[in-house]
């Protein structure tokens, strides 16, 4: 079940990405990341009345929403900086070090420890996601040369590195509540911080929100599904193995990305599409 919910997590992610590609035609980068987290919360919040809310809630709770939420709201900031200071090509593959961090902080924040199949799988993801995420005027090798000398680049990398932790705090919220409770909590918490962040940086929207409600609101629906799905999936699987198997949304990005924005270079995307689920393969079998 938890493959299952991992797969429609990377089916949401994608569609979101496509969503938020397109939006960003009439919106600013901090607005965007903004309504990816914020117009979630109306399809999360209904939650509460399908899960019981806790009498009290353990100090764990509290550890992991402060620290995972905090980590989330920093990451994301970081992660407009990165891709408004620097090429996508270069930026963008550097996330898929997100579940080989993982295999180090997952055994010792939350006891996920994989089995030596599901190592080799997840490493196989993660060398998919980054060949796919390479462009076609740059070679394997530019995201890493690009640590020394391109601060966008080793803000990146340093997103990958947050939401590897953050991703165990997430292990641990569910855990101590339910995963719809935690859902919740954190999303808001999340928005809440984003909301601040915005008006800082920004002083107001920029965009009219009126008129481009309709895909907005289908950015906060398949967030918000792709996010129950993955706290679901996240409670009941490992947490490298969720987090690989969510960054296949890069396959689906692709397909998007060559259907409805034409971009180019199949034959390096086909490649790394059979990589990765050759990895997915192997985190099965394990």
């Amino acid at each position: 079940m938890w493959i299952i919910l991992s797969f429609i997590t990377a089916i949401c992610e994608a569609v979101k990405d496509g969503l938020c590609k397109k939006s960003l035609q009439n919106f600013d980068v901090f607005t965007i990341a903004w309504v990816w987290k914020f117009f979630s919360l109306p399809f999360i919040l209904p939650l509460l009345f399908f899960t019981p809310i806790p009498e009290t809630l353990p100090a764990e709770f509290w550890m992991a929403l402060l620290t995972g939420g905090g980590l989330n709201i920093l990451a994301t900031v970081l992660y407009i900086r990165a891709i408004s200071t620097s090429d996508l090509s270069i930026t963008l593959p550097l996330l898929s070090f997100t579940p080989a961090f993982l295999l180090f902080t997952s055994p010792v924040l939350v006891g996920d420890i994989p089995t030596p199949l599901g190592y080799v799988g997840v490493l196989f993801i993660v060398a998919g996601s980054y060949l796919l995420c390479i462009g076609e005027r740059t070679t394997i090798f530019s995201p890493l040369k690009a640590l020394v000398r391109d601060p966008g680049a080793r803000m990146m990398l340093a997103v990958a590195l947050l939401w590897s932790i953050a991703a165990n705090m997430d292990k641990i919220g569910v855990v101590a509540t339910s995963p719809f409770f935690w859902a919740v909590c954190v999303q808001s918490f999340i928005s809440a911080g984003l909301t601040i962040v915005l008006f800082f940086m920004r002083g107001k929207i920029r965009g009219s929100l009126q008129s481009n409600l309709l895909p907005l609101l289908l950015i906060g629906l398949v967030t918000g599904i792709g996010f129950i799905c993955q706290m679901t999936a996240i409670k009941i699987g490992l947490v490298p193995y969720v987090i690989a198997i969510k960054r296949t949304s890069i396959v689906l990005g692709v397909l998007i990305g060559g259907y409805f924005f034409q971009e180019k270079d199949l034959k390096t995307r086909v490649t790394a599409t059979l990589v990765m689920l050759a990895g997915v393969m192997l985190i099965a079998l394990s």
